[in-house]
């Protein structure tokens, strides 16, 4: 077994890179560590999980029911972060839902990866 400290990063081939750190960094509060016109790093403020955006020409093959990932707001934080969506130029994949965990919503990103923001009400997520 390999004992970890958790995710340390997760890698997107992105066309621009310098656009979609841009794109997290406005809408998820990210701060960008790192910028070139070929690859960006962001990290999420408070945190140790980053983000790496790699150029690429490579198609996304993203979708709700196969690759995603999510970001967790505080439950107090999710009708916000939804107004936050529908007032920009953000693409919903999903209407804000709900189940046992929370509520969620699914969105896309500008290179078409489907992102997952959900309020945490219970472990294992919390």
């Amino acid at each position: 077994m390999i004992t970890t400290h958790g995710l340390n990063h997760l890698a997107l081939p992105v066309r621009d890179p310098q656009r979609s750190a841009r794109f997290y960094a406005d809408l998820f509060n990210m701060e960008i560590t790192f910028s070139s016109p070929d690859v960006a790093f962001l990290k999420t403020v408070g945190a140790r999980d980053m983000i790496a955006l790699n150029r690429s020409e490579a198609e996304v093959g993203s979708s709700r029911e196969t690759m995603h990932f999510g970001f967790w707001v505080d439950p107090e934080q999710f009708d916000m972060a939804v107004r936050t969506i529908e007032e920009g130029s953000v693409k919903k994949i999903s209407e804000p839902s709900r189940r046992e965990i929370g509520r969620y919503i699914f969105i896309e990103d500008l290179d078409g990866y489907t992102v997952e923001i959900f309020e945490c009400l219970s472990p294992p997520y919390a």
